[in-house]
């Protein structure tokens, strides 16, 4: 059997050549709910050296727990400009507090954050008025909104995919419930892309949305540390799929979707 060069590379033990790999969906901070194995600044930036990720999208732990988003987004910044180039945030919200909803966004996005991260855990659903302003103010300055989806979740969006079609949508965990629902939204919507990380990891479910013409609508994410990175890297590396979808889905869509410059690959 004839391996490409990132499979090569894997069986290696090398970071992929040529392929600096974006993370969309990371997440980080002290405040963790969970019991990990290493959630370290260290321990994330080691991970992403052996697998070869150039750059990361991450937010706080605090996600989960909305009511503390000021603080996460604090850390957040303080992370951003401690790894220039290579960590970049998700500002997060409190749709509860709709007061301090637009202050909050204008606060983060002046201090250089350029995407939104939001969760109905515990809170409200994406189709409360709510969440008016924050994809109002993702319209205005063009931040991409990377959503928790799951279930009902998707349903609860797709108001505003339709009347916001200048905020790219990415779904989180595209596939964990029902991928065919997924996959619809987003060849009904041109503004809403598939972020890879499932926990579960059903096998062919990268080839599912890569045959049906989505591959430049994929962004690659890990969930790490809550999710091995590795693990999400070997659905794409070792997926059925060619050796041009592995790079849009790795780098390429985020070069071309998300908002801040990026190291160049193949």
């Amino acid at each position: 059997m004839k391996y490409d060069l990132l499979q090569e590379a894997v069986f290696a033990g090398l970071p992929l050549p040529d392929c600096p790999i974006v993370d969309v969906h990371a997440h980080f901070g002290p405040a963790t709910p969970f019991p990990l194995y290493d959630a370290s600044e260290e321990g994330l930036q080691a991970s992403m050296d052996r697998m070869g990720v150039a750059a990361l999208y991450g937010s706080p732990f605090q996600v989960l727990c909305q009511q503390y988003a000021a603080a996460a987004n604090d850390y957040t910044l303080e992370l951003v400009r401690r790894y220039p180039g290579r960590i970049f945030g998700y500002l997060m919200l409190n749709p509860a507090e709709p007061a301090a909803i637009l202050p909050e966004l204008q606060r983060c996005h002046a201090a250089g954050l350029r995407a939104i991260k939001i969760h109905t855990y515990d809170s409200l659903p994406y189709s409360h008025p709510n969440y008016e302003q924050v994809f109002a103010f993702a319209a205005e300055y063009g931040l991409p909104i990377l959503a928790h989806t799951a279930g009902e979740e998707l349903r609860q969006l797709e108001s505003a995919l339709l009347r916001f079609p200048q905020v790219c949508f990415i779904l989180a965990h595209a596939g964990c419930l029902d991928p065919a629902a997924y996959a619809e939204c987003a060849q009904y919507f041109p503004n809403v892309c598939l972020e890879t990380c499932v926990s579960q990891c059903p096998r062919g479910l990268i080839e599912f949305f890569v045959n049906r013409g989505l591959s430049d609508r994929m962004l690659w994410g890990t969930d790490m540390p809550l999710i091995c990175a590795g693990h999400q890297l070997g659905r794409v590396v070792f997926a059925d799929i060619s050796l041009e979808d592995k790079y849009r889905i790795l780098y390429r869509n985020a070069h071309r979707i998300l908002p801040f410059p990026l190291p160049a690959g193949r």
